[in-house]
């Protein structure tokens, strides 16, 4: 009858331990906690757009100084999460010849931009198209005129637009109800301009997005912000998804997760990781003034499985 009696209010106890480690845990009745969450997030996205500026100067530059050397069928790549820089060249030869150059120069290039911490990788490209001097020249000539046909679209109040080259010098450019007013003087004007540079005749094509794509277009900073926050504050992560049909719009965060055993164990994490994500949603809306949309967010288990 002792041991019985001793065995249920150890129970009792652990049960009730239990609770209130879970209410202390989750934290959300406390406003200070929803502070340090919030500038703790923040102060995330903050170094992360940092670092990503950092890492797209470094490409910019390291870019235009392998062409201005000579190395124009060198190409160059960086992975955040790996810490790596990916340097892609046509043959072995070409690599044994030239790799002491390429590799100053990144290093250069890196300390300018600031980007330290990082190795460099170097790929052999299984089939390497040898582009003559026209080909390359002409690439370069419509990089650069792709970025002042974004200069033209923002002067001219663009905002959510995408711009392609296709076939038969053809150039399309989506965008808003609104940028159609300026559809055809518009349409001669970068094509005026991109002709006097490259002596090519473009056709300029500026289309509607439907409402679909400018909502898709609209929101893909905010999941990048979930993919690359969440990935940092939680290591249970391995994956994100997201689709806007069916209704309401579905984010699904992917993790290494089990099923809970004890609903205190998995399951608060489930709704750590939950709210985290709300508050990049919040945050992020705020910043870039997107519409507010209904949505949910989906916790996956290693196996797939639905948690919340």
């Amino acid at each position: 009858m002792k041991k019985g009696l001793i065995g249920y209010i150890f129970l009792i106890l652990m049960i009730t331990g239990t609770i209130m480690f879970v209410k202390n845990y989750d934290g959300t009745n406390d406003g200070q906690s929803e502070e340090d969450l919030e500038a703790a997030i923040q102060k995330s996205m903050d170094e992360t757009k940092k670092e990503k500026k950092k890492v797209e100067e470094f490409l910019t530059k390291g870019s235009i100084e392998l062409q201005n050397n000579g190395f124009k069928q060198v190409g160059l790549g960086f992975s955040l999460d790996d810490r790596q820089v990916d340097i892609q060249v046509p043959d072995e030869k070409f690599l044994k010849d030239n790799r002491s150059n390429i590799e100053n120069i990144i290093l250069k290039v890196a300390k300018e931009s600031e980007l330290q911490d990082f190795k460099v990788d170097y790929r052999i490209l299984d089939q390497y198209i040898q582009l003559s001097e026209e080909e390359l020249e002409l690439n370069e000539s419509i990089s650069k005129e792709t970025l002042k046909i974004s200069d033209i679209l923002r002067a001219k109040g663009f905002k959510n637009y995408s711009i392609s080259f296709q076939p038969q010098n053809e150039i399309i450019i989506e965008g808003t109800e609104a940028d159609l007013a300026k559809k055809e003087a518009l349409e001669k004007h970068i094509a005026d301009t991109i002709y006097i540079k490259t002596k090519q005749n473009f056709t300029v094509n500026i289309q509607k997005k439907s409402e679909n794509q400018i909502r898709d277009q609209e929101w893909q900073p905010i999941f990048t912000s979930i993919m690359d926050e969440t990935k940092k504050e939680f290591d249970e992560y391995r994956g994100f998804a997201y689709s806007f049909h069916p209704e309401p719009l579905q984010i699904i965060i992917k993790t290494n997760l089990e099923k809970p055993k004890w609903f205190w164990n998995s399951d608060e994490q489930v709704k750590q990781i939950t709210k985290y994500v709300e508050k990049i949603i919040e945050l992020k809306r705020e910043e870039l003034s997107i519409k507010e949309i209904p949505y949910e967010i989906i916790i996956r288990d290693k196996h797939n499985k639905k948690m919340n």
